[in-house]
């Protein structure tokens, strides 16, 4: 199975892990409810919609980006996926990367959702055994498929002032990290960044376009 294709469907619920943070207490939603939990309400919402939801793809956009940038840490995640070309980035660049990734990933998400027909009763969430105090987590969980093996998803979390935040998923020993920086290495040797950026955009841009809010650099 290419790569791509198995990270669609469990990316698709990564994006909106932390939505059901609690932030109106010092002590977070420990990071495996907030999965458990994120899980049923984004699978509620497409299951059943598929029909729906293709024909007006911008209100699937809309459900994944409405979740995705408040709690999904893209700075970071994008800070890792560049690695040293981040560095040398400019400002105006690491800006042009966050939103061009951020329609990048909404659009082949979204699509992998629709082609989809994911259950949180497939999901088995290990218990997170770690401490009030940290700040870092891996949340281990198996995803059940039919008469095949389960699969192992393990979500790369960071405490912050807001919560648990997500920024890498790990599906059979494949990082989403990593995987993309593979990816995107070469072409900016062989090309550019700006190179990069403007194939992103233009992938996105075959359908409608969701608009993100916010970011950083």
């Amino acid at each position: 199975m290419r790569i791509k294709n198995l990270l669609i469907p469990f990316m698709a619920l990564f994006l909106s892990l932390p939505a059901l943070a609690d932030t109106t207490t010092s002590a977070p939603m420990p990071p495996d409810q907030v999965i458990e939990q994120t899980a049923k309400q984004m699978f509620a919402a497409v299951n059943g919609h598929q029909a729906e939801l293709k024909r007006h793809s911008q209100e699937l956009y809309g459900i994944i980006g409405k979740i995705l940038l408040p709690h999904f840490d893209l700075n970071y995640a994008s800070r890792l996926v560049l690695g040293p070309y981040w560095r040398s980035a400019t400002s105006a660049q690491r800006k042009a990367f966050e939103d061009a990734f951020y329609k990048y990933l909404v659009h082949s998400y979204a699509d992998g959702l629709l082609k989809g027909n994911y259950s949180e009763h497939n999901i088995q969430v290990e218990p997170w055994r770690g401490r009030p105090s940290d700040t870092r987590a891996m949340v281990r969980s198996k995803v059940m498929t039919g008469n095949r093996p389960p699969v192992e998803v393990d979500y790369a979390m960071v405490r912050t002032q807001d919560g648990w935040k997500a920024f890498d998923v790990t599906i059979e020993g494949i990082s989403y990290v990593l995987n993309y920086r593979n990816q995107f290495g070469p072409e900016i040797q062989q090309t550019s960044l700006d190179a990069l950026i403007k194939r992103l955009n233009a992938e996105a841009e075959k359908g409608p376009a969701p608009q993100p809010h916010g970011g950083g650099s």
